[in-house]
């Protein structure tokens, strides 16, 4: 099976990248093909200055989206790490959803997507981690499926939320496992 893991964060290989790698390599580990995109290295542009050409099926904004969106069409499993800013999802996840409406054709193709879905955000309760997962997930959820989803709080464990050394903390990885755990039964069972 083919998983994807795309980190939404806007600083390179930061806790988002370095939580997501873990969670692929230890995927990898059970003969998953994995591949981790980190949006900071590619041109994610929010809608803007357009007609809503995206609903006739051409968004005129031209970057790297359309290339996540083919290789998440083509993955088994979807592993999104998000990092919360001033209690929202980044700017970068934010815009990859939103130019979405040009991808999407019907109801159908989205909860096909929608269902491949799993999340680690990154974020403390104090500046509303909580907040954004609520947020990305009850955009995404649907009666029919919930995805899999975890919060990491650096100041849960003592951490700066800058320095991305979430990953060094035991508990953080077996947290990580049991998250993984989850993933497996649910799309191989």
């Amino acid at each position: 099976m083919k998983v994807l893991g795309i980190a939404f964060s806007a600083r390179k290989n930061g806790n988002s990248a370095k939580l997501l790698q873990y969670c692929l390599d230890n995927l990898e580990k059970r003969k998953f093909d994995t591949e981790l995109l980190e949006a900071h290295d590619f041109q994610l542009t929010p809608c803007s200055h357009c007609n809503y050409e995206c609903f006739s099926g051409e968004c005129p904004i031209k970057d790297d989206i359309p290339l996540f969106y083919e290789k998440a069409m083509k993955a088994d499993i979807l592993i999104f790490a998000v990092p919360t800013y001033g209690g929202h999802a980044s700017g970068l996840y934010r815009a990859f959803c939103e130019r979405g409406q040009a991808i999407f054709k019907s109801y159908d193709e989205w909860n096909n997507f929608a269902r491949k879905l799993n999340f680690i955000f990154v974020g403390n309760l104090s500046s509303g981690g909580d907040m954004a997962l609520h947020e990305v997930l009850y955009g995404i959820a649907t009666p029919e499926y919930w995805p899999e989803a975890m919060l990491m709080s650096s100041n849960e464990y003592m951490k700066s939320s800058v320095k991305g050394d979430l990953i060094e903390e035991d508990e953080i990885r077996n947290r990580i496992n049991r998250f993984v755990e989850r993933i497996i039964q649910k799309f191989v069972s």
